[in-house]
């Protein structure tokens, strides 16, 4: 499977709503079932850098960073 953000190869975990990516690049997220069918749905590509932001803006609050599909419709 392929990051969300950036397309870099990564053995991404699934859980029952979610995907969980351990991106390199990125670092690690989370992204909902809700945001990954809308994601394929509309052929979206996240903004690359505003994504990366928003991830290292969340990590330090003791959970992995979920993209939910409100915050995906954001990072585009």
């Amino acid at each position: 499977m392929n990051c969300y953000i950036c397309g870099k190869d990564v053995e991404v975990i699934k859980l029952s709503d979610s995907e969980e990516i351990p991106c390199p690049d990125c670092s690690l997220y989370r992204i909902s079932g809700t945001a990954i069918a809308l994601f394929k749905r509309h052929n979206w590509r996240f903004n690359m850098e505003l994504a990366r932001r928003w991830i290292a803006s969340q990590q330090g609050s003791g959970t992995v960073p979920l993209i939910d599909s409100s915050r995906a419709a954001i990072l585009l």
